[in-house]
This record gives structure tokens, sequence and C-alpha cells, in this order.
């Protein structure tokens, strides 16, 4: 928006009279769009009073418009800030002081029940925007049409990116860079909220995976040395591990090993020593059987990259820390970037969950310690892009090398692709096509409450580096718009998504399993007044409505929206998430389960392994007089009784039944899951 609109925009917002009038009840029904937008009237509306006149409450207009306003009772004052603009305001005058410079108004704003109303006129004359009435909806629709052919680039990203703050939570830094030239570079939100600290280009975030481009360099810097071949196996620097002598350095690479991810017991790990981390770590997962054999499948796995740290370290004689700053950041002068464990805690983002009351999220702290090189640098967007800038040269290794890093060696399998946005993993990279813009390479990396994003468009040499101190956030989407402005492309503003009530008899209504697919189902439960909605081999998740059937997530961007029949009946659903759409059909009710009062010492009948032909091994354990099952490749989880042999998953639809012949023999168990069954034998 211009600085000249702005001003005008903004000395309106709280000028008042103390003018009263009638209200037409029967004009109730107005809706109000500035740029395409409904305004939100929580407890006022907008109507036409006894001249024909269409009247608006200015307050929420000015809001959706972002004004900082501040109050003084005393004198009755209203001082107002936006942008480069200070505005202040005496109730009842006709004038406002704006940067210091008198304006006059010829046209009073009235009040009704402590709201401040202005005419359409009115808006229309002080705004220089247009107002247009379209009879037929009862809409009024303010615009204003030259105001984003006026905008830099620089202010459209910051547009947007204000918006995403303000109305998806977004909090943490984005690096714009074209051909060289940085286009934006800038922070939004709180590195630590109870200190006030603001984000900037500067504030250090954990990047999780993105670590793993810098271990692979490491790699690829000792393979050019001849300090090691691709081909080496894992055995000759790493003894010990399951199948040691047949993976191999690319195996890692490339997350073909089917080694065990050992990140998958995190939730299990309560601390982690300070000595020997590496033989803890290393306990985790290297006596756990192969999810596959490897080199036949692609799955995603820590593992690889945690061993590849080690392997540096075993290679050069330093921590894998030293090894990294003394051969990239020193090289980059990228003094910001380093080891968790070196992070300076006056520069380094606080992690919080959620999106209006904020936790720090402590789980992070034992992440980062165990991720090493899989996921355990920190960085900054500045950082960053001296590492991107470095890529473009033989600094760090040869152009032949380089090549190497950022060609596909492993296809990443169809049903995997949504989840990591590319066809193909190169090493350290996952590599993606788009038909217009050609080739990209991009890693994304998560923690609990940390999300870091780095992507090269390589033939339009753009780099785009997004961080944030909130975990698992979805970053495509604000990638996606970042490079529809660059490209002058038009793009979409979030709305604002408020929460309303709803009573109980229309929540539970939608409460039931809903079939994606055959043995993969959505399902609805509701708790304590709140709905929730539980995604095939996820845990359940709060749901919030903004309309009778529209549910939103306040932790990442995605919606659920109900369709009923015509007895008004729930009958599907459709789950949104950033391009990804799921429609699931009702099937049929949750299972109400009760646990059974039953002799807990029969579970350690129970403990031991069971192996299927299909999934993997389940692991039956107990941990203070209560039952888990952890199959291969999963987090463990409690299973509750509903008789001697019955068990149920407590966030997961799913069952476990012990067989035991008429002997008292274990002989094996079931899962049942999504209408299938899976027979394990106890081993």
């Amino acid at each position: 928006m211009s600085k000249k609109l702005t001003s005008i925009l903004v000395t309106i917002a709280l000028i008042m009279s103390f003018a009263t009038f009638q209200v037409v009840a029967e004009n109730h029904d107005i809706v109000v769009e500035i740029d395409g937008q409904v305004v939100k009237f929580p407890d006022a509306e907008p109507f036409i009073d006894e001249h024909s006149r269409t009247l608006c409450p200015v307050r929420f207009i000015a809001e959706d418009l972002g004004a900082e306003v501040l109050w003084n009772d005393e004198d009755r004052t209203v001082s107002i800030q936006k942008d480069n603009t200070d505005i202040l305001l005496k109730i009842g005058d006709d004038t406002a002081m704006v940067n210091g410079v008198e304006k006059t108004f010829d046209t009073f704003p009235q009040i009704y029940e402590d709201r401040t109303y202005v005419p359409l006129r009115f808006i229309s004359e002080t705004l220089n925007m247009d107002v247009d009435w379209d009879d037929e909806t009862k809409t009024v629709i303010i615009s204003t049409p030259d105001e984003l052919n006026e905008l830099t680039m620089e202010e459209h990203f910051d547009r947007y990116l204000t918006a995403m703050k303000e109305n998806r939570g977004f909090r943490g830094s984005v690096l714009v860079a074209h051909e060289g030239e940085t286009l934006f570079s800038k922070g939004y939100g709180y590195a630590n909220y109870e200190e006030g600290v603001k984000n900037t280009p500067n504030t250090m975030f954990a990047i999780g995976s993105v670590t793993k481009q810098f271990t692979a360099m490491a790699i690829m810097q000792l393979y050019e040395q001849e300090l090691l071949e691709l081909d080496d196996a894992l055995s000759q620097y790493i003894p010990d591990v399951v199948e040691g002598d047949n993976i191999t350095v690319k195996h890692l690479l490339t997350h073909t090993s089917g080694l065990f991810n050992y990140t998958n017991f995190l939730m299990e790990i309560e601390d982690v020593p300070e000595e020997n981390t590496e033989d803890f770590l290393m306990d985790l997962f290297k006596d756990e059987p192969l999810i596959f054999e490897t080199g036949t499948q692609w799955e995603y796995n820590n593992t690889g990259y945690l061993l590849l740290g080690l392997i540096v370290e075993e290679i050069s004689g330093l921590s894998l820390g030293e090894y990294l700053k003394e051969n990239i950041f020193d090289l980059l002068e990228m003094n910001d970037t380093g080891t968790y464990y070196d992070k300076k805690e006056e520069e380094f983002a606080i992690g919080y969950t959620g999106s209006t009351e904020l936790t720090p999220v402590e789980q992070d702290e034992i992440l980062l310690k165990i991720a090493y090189g899989a996921g355990n640098l920190f960085s900054t967007v500045n950082d960053m892009y001296k590492w991107d800038r470095a890529l473009h040269t033989e600094k760090l290794v040869k152009e032949e090398t380089l090549d190497m890093v950022f060609d596909v060696h492993e296809n990443i399998p169809e049903e995997e692709m949504l989840n990591f946005g590319g066809f193909g993993y190169g090493y350290g990279w996952i590599i993606s096509d788009d038909s217009e813009l050609g080739k990209i390479v991009s890693h994304g990396g998560n923690t609990l409450s940390y999300s870091a994003q780095i992507s090269k468009y390589l033939e339009q040499d753009i780099t785009i580096i997004i961080t944030t101190n909130i975990g698992y956030y979805v970053l495509d989407s604000i990638e996606a718009t970042l490079i529809d402005i660059i490209m002058g492309n038009e793009y979409e503003l979030p709305e604002e998504l408020v929460e309303i009530e709803l009573d109980a008899e229309i929540l539970e209504q939608y409460t039931g399993i809903y079939e994606n697919a055959e043995g993969y189902n959505i399902v609805i439960k509701k708790s304590d007044g709140q709905l929730y909605a539980q995604l095939p081999g996820q845990e359940k998740i709060e749901i919030y409505p903004i309309s009778e059937i529209e549910f939103f997530y306040k932790e990442v961007n995605a919606f659920i929206t109900f369709k009923k029949n015509d007895d008004g009946e729930a009958e599907k659903l459709i789950f949104e998430q950033e391009g990804i759409v799921l429609e699931g059909t009702r099937t049929g009710d949750v299972p109400q389960r009760e646990i059974a009062d039953i002799d807990k010492k029969i579970y350690e009948k129970y403990v031991g392994e069971y192996k299927t032909d299909d999934i993997g091994t389940f692991t039956i354990s107990i941990e203070d007089e209560s039952l888990y099952a952890r199959l291969t490749g999963q987090v463990r989880l409690e299973i509750s009784p509903m008789s001697q042999t019955e068990f149920f998953y407590k966030d997961i639809q799913a069952e476990i039944e012990f067989i035991i012949d008429d002997d008292g023999t274990m002989r094996g168990l079931i899962l049942k899951q999504g209408g299938q069954n899976f027979l394990a034998e106890k081993i």
C-alpha cells in the first residue's frame, strides 16, 4: 500500500462524534470486502440508515489493515501508528493530526452502541478508494485497484509475510535472492516472547535436516581428497552395525541402507548422557534388523547421516562440528553457524508450540543432542545465503563433484513424493523439476519446535531460505507464493481464521470413521467439548470451527470440511493441506472401548518379539505396569486391555489380540487395523 493511501486510511480509523441514529433492522445482512477479503464484524453490523446511506463500523475495517492504536482516556485522544505514519485524533473533533499536519473532514462519523460508523461516501472521499455496492448480494466492495501496481517486489514480499504472521501464526526469518542479489531479508514475530526479542535475518535457528547437506559436503570433500570411496563398506569405518559389510557410504548418503531410523526412539529418550553419547546412540539401532534389504528401496533415514558424521570424524580425527567449522564455516565466514552445543543463547530463537498461547519445547534439547550429522546445526538466513553462493563456485569442491551432489542418485517412491517435494535424492539434497522454472534442489528440516528450508532454482539462480521457531511448519506454500511474486504472478493473502462456538450436538454429528482408501481411515473424535481429527498413522489433533462445516488446525495450515446429505447427516469430509486433498466417506461410528480390569501379571506372558511376513517385527514390553507395543521402524506405543487377550491403542484405530494355545503356550499376536489382520508369530 502506498504511504499516501495508508496515511489517509488510518486517519479515519477512530474519528468519532457523539451523533446518534436509528437503525433500519431489515438491512442488517450486509457484507464488506476489502480487496477481496471479507471484513469480520464480531459485535457490530453494517446497515442502511433512514436516509438510504450504507454505514460501516470503521474500527474493524482499520484493524483488518493492521493499524496499531493507543487510547488516552485522560484527554480522550487516540494515537495511531502504521508504517511511517503517526496520527493523533481527539474524539468529537472533525480534524486529525497526520505526521504533524492537520487534516479536516467534512463528513462526521456516527456513534452507535459504542461503535464508530462511517458512510460509504465518507470512505470514498477520504480514502481515495473505490467503493462499489452489489445490490444482489448486499456486498460493499472496497478496493484499491492501483495499490498493488505501486508496490515494489520487496513490499509485496512483506505484505504477504505480514499477513502470514498475523493470520497463520508465522514467525521466523526469510531471505530471497536472485542472480547473486538479495531481494529481501527480514524477520517476523519473536525469537523470545518473554524478553520481547524479535526475529531478524541474523537470528539463529535450529535447521534440522538441512544439516544433511553439510554432512554430505564433508563426505564429498573427503572423497575428492581420495580419503574414502563412495563404495566403501560401512564396516570399514564403523564396526558392529547390522549388515555393515553390505552397506556402503553411498547407501547412507541416499537413504537406501535399510537401517532402522534411530530418531524414532525420540519420545522414549528421557535423557542423553554427557559422555559416550555416540555409544548411547549406536546402541539404539546397531542390532535392529533391517527394515528392507539394502539398496532395494528408498526410505528417509536419519541413521545414515549420523553414521556419515561418525565416518567424517574417523577419517579426519576431528569432531564433526570442528571439521565443518574448519572446512566450511570459517572458509565462508559463516560466523553464526555451528553445532547446537556452540549456539549463542542470546541470539538463538526459542522454539515454541502453539499459535496464541505459546509454550517452549524442552524435548528439542534432547533431539538436537542426538541428531548429530542428521540435524544438529543452527544457522541464520544470512549465513545460509553465504553457503548458497559458495555452491556456485569451487571454494568447497570442484564443479564435477558438485554435479554429483546435485544429480539424482535414487528416485523417491511415488507415495513419498508429496512428503518430500521432489522426484529424486542426490547427496543431501532433494531434486525436483518445474516445467517453467527448471531444476530445483532443496531440503527442509524439522524438529519439534523449529522448521527450515533452502531451495535453489538452478536455471533461474533464485534462492529462497526460510527459518522458523515453529515445529513442522509446512513452508512449501510460503515458498510457492514468494516465487509467484518474483515471477509477477497473482497471489492470495491468507484470511484471518476466527474460531467460532458450535453446539455440542453439531460437533457430535461429525464424529466417526471416514474411509479415504481401503485400510486408511480418518477418524473424528469428540472429547471435553472439542473435536479432534486423526489421520492414518498420526496422533489425534484438535480442529477448530470457522463455520458450521469448516474446521482448521492451529498448528499447521490445514483444513477439514464436512459434507452433509439431504437429511443433514455428515457423510463425507475433505482434508486439505498445502495442495494435498484427501476425501473420506463416513463408514461408521468410532468404537467406544473401555479399559478392562485384569490382573496385570499376565503382561509378563506377552513380553517378547513377534515376527510378521509383511510389516516387520513387534516388540512387546512392560514399563510401570503398562504394556507397550513397538513395530520395526516405529515408536513404542501403549496398549490397553479390553480383555485378557485383547488390547487397543488409545490414539490409533488399531487392536492387538494375543493368541494362546489351550496348554498356555504363546503362539503369536494379530494386529487388526484398517480392516486388515496381520499375523505375527512369537519368536
